[in-house]
């Protein structure tokens, strides 16, 4: 019919319908048509549309002549769209593309790790945002300088953490809608329609990678977000983002850094700038660390061990601090120790797998991801001292165990290969305070 325009435009006119202005009784009468087509079957052979539009009152002419009209200027012009075909990807893009502003819903749904609050996010720019949790607390994210700030605020308690990343900035936060905005249209699946609260929506599809699924709806009209889901794949959790506004009236003081007066304050460095690993000393940890740091005793099967700071491998870019372990059969340990190990940040540990307490009241606990965790550190080690240890001898036994201590000090253990309970226990209860000089 796209390819027959002209003449589909001639049969209107010589039924003395205008091809750009149906009258109001043509879209009732094909409305009328598009009702009786959608009421409940009864059993039996069913009448097709064209069927019941050769039955109707309006001239067979005029039914041929509304049907060609509703393909060239759109079924929305009688109340919907028959195909939802309407709503193309490059479209959604194009309206993206004039928004920086815009606020959402957060929600996210995990099978295993710590649960997340639902927060309204607002996104001022990529660099600058406000960020308020269902329990009322309050963070506030400025990446726009060299050294990032964030700002964590408990109303309730009259409580702020500011965290600064030195280093860290600038840079623009690659969030959601900037990352739907690069999906190519010929790699993006339309899911045909939807209606919700009274809106017609247009759902598309994209995965970039075996590891992530993006489906997108759009508003028919304004061919913006309405909802966008992504799943995580390989991390078992799901997040969904609802609830857009791209014109929201927030005033700029409610992006600000400035701690509100009657507040307790607790400061948080990390330092982000370049750092090449270095072999450090147990009392470098415990002078860098703001909670308890510990070493391991000189047991009988550990032939050599090396301390060494070093980037956290898993992207957080703050500073790691490990101790890694050669034994007399030929295995290698590590054990991880960093300002983001603290009880605060880490709740989700109580909820794995409690596999060990050790008499002196350490617990170990299983890891979500403890094989790729173990990966990364290993190749770290291998990378910051080859000499130490050798990527090629990584192993597929590899294991990651969580230690939180009696004092609630949090670090990580990694061996290459499997160990027995008793010397993994033997290794946590040698575990000693470094006690400042």
């Amino acid at each position: 019919m796209d390819n027959n325009k002209k003449l589909s435009e001639k049969l209107l006119k010589a039924d003395g319908i205008n091809p750009a202005t149906p009258t109001e009784p043509e879209r009732i009468a094909f409305r009328e048509l598009l009702d009786q087509h959608s009421k409940p079957k009864k059993p039996g052979p069913q009448p097709t549309l064209w069927r019941l539009i050769m039955k109707s009152k309006i001239t067979k002419l005029a039914a041929a002549a509304v049907i060609i009209l509703a393909v060239i200027v759109g079924l929305n012009q009688f109340g919907g769209n028959i195909d939802g075909a309407s709503v193309s990807w490059a479209q959604v893009v194009e309206k993206l593309n004039n928004y920086e502003k815009y606020k959402c819903r957060q929600r996210v749904v995990r099978q295993n790790g710590p649960e997340f609050p639902t927060m309204d996010v607002y996104h001022l720019n990529l660099s600058l945002r406000r960020q308020e949790a269902e329990n009322g607390d309050i963070h506030i994210i400025d990446m726009r300088g060299t050294d990032a700030i964030t700002v964590e605020l408990n109303p309730a308690q009259k409580k702020a953490t500011v965290t600064k990343l030195l280093g860290f900035g600038p840079r623009k936060d690659p969030h959601i809608v900037e990352m739907v905005k690069r999906f190519a249209q010929e790699s993006t699946e339309k899911l045909g329609t939807k209606t919700q609260n009274g809106k017609t929506l247009h759902g598309f599809r994209h995965q970039p990678s075996e590891h992530s699924e993006f489906t997108v709806w759009v508003d028919a009209e304004t061919k913006l977000p309405v909802e966008i889901e992504i799943k995580h794949l390989n991390r078992g959790q799901t997040l969904f983002l609802d609830e857009f506004e791209f014109d929201f009236d927030l005033d700029p003081s409610a992006f600000s850094t400035e701690i509100p007066q009657g507040y307790e304050v607790k400061t948080i460095i990390n330092d982000y700038r370049p750092v090449e690993p270095k072999v450090i000393t147990a009392a470098d940890i415990q002078s860098e660390l703001d909670h308890n740091a510990y070493t391991v005793a000189n047991l009988p099967w550990i032939e050599k061990t090396v301390i060494m700071k070093i980037l956290d491998p898993l992207g957080t870019r703050s500073l790691d601090y490990i101790t890694a372990i050669q034994t007399n059969d030929q295995n290698t340990i590590i054990i991880v120790q960093g300002v983001y190990y603290d009880p605060a940040r880490m709740v989700w540990i109580p909820k794995q797998q409690l596999t060990m307490e050790t008499p002196s009241g350490a617990k170990l606990y299983t890891h979500p991801n403890g094989s790729i965790y173990a990966k990364c550190y290993f190749e770290s080690l291998a990378k910051a001292n080859p000499e130490f240890f050798d990527i090629n001898n990584l192993s597929d036994q590899r294991f990651t165990r969580m230690i939180v201590m009696p004092d609630n000090t949090i670090m990580g253990l990694s061996s290459n290969r499997q160990m027995t309970d008793e010397k993994l226990q033997e290794l946590v209860e040698s575990l000693t305070e470094i006690k400042a000089d």
